[in-house]
């Protein structure tokens, strides 16, 4: 519930929160039997592939902090230039927690960052004279 898609600092921090309880819940689940023709075995396997899924967008998104594409932060209103060339990576750390970094990517080609920092009017107009060009 607090990992949507509009999201805040303190719901961030709620989902993290709910993910480690279900975490120390999730210790506890045993299936029966062997793997083969066992839903409960397959659910109990793709329960731990949820929450690793949960806590890993949970975390990003709290370390990411700005608004963009799906990604809407309430309290960091807007794109950041500052953001565009960091990825946020997810790792196992050595103790098996996750572990959150920035890393930052080579400068962007300068094409290519054009083209993300343009209108979809222009780009739509740009591609509409190309076209009428090549014919």
């Amino acid at each position: 519930d607090n990992v949507g898609i509009v999201r805040t600092e303190d719901e961030l921090q709620k989902g993290i929160e709910d993910v480690e309880q279900i975490k120390e819940k999730y210790k506890s689940i045993k299936a029966q039997g062997a793997s083969q023709f066992n839903p409960g075995w397959h659910e109990a396997l793709g329960m731990r592939n949820l929450l690793i899924t949960a806590e890993a967008v949970a975390r990003a998104a709290h370390l990411r902090q700005e608004s963009r594409g799906a990604h809407t932060r309430l309290d960091y209103e807007g794109e950041r230039d500052e953001w565009l060339g960091i990825n946020v990576v997810i790792k196992k750390g050595e103790d098996g927690n996750m572990v959150v970094e920035k890393i930052t990517r080579s400068e962007p080609d300068s094409e290519l960052y054009r083209i993300a920092k343009a209108e979809l009017e222009d780009l739509e107009e740009e591609v509409l004279k190309e076209m009428e060009t090549t014919s």
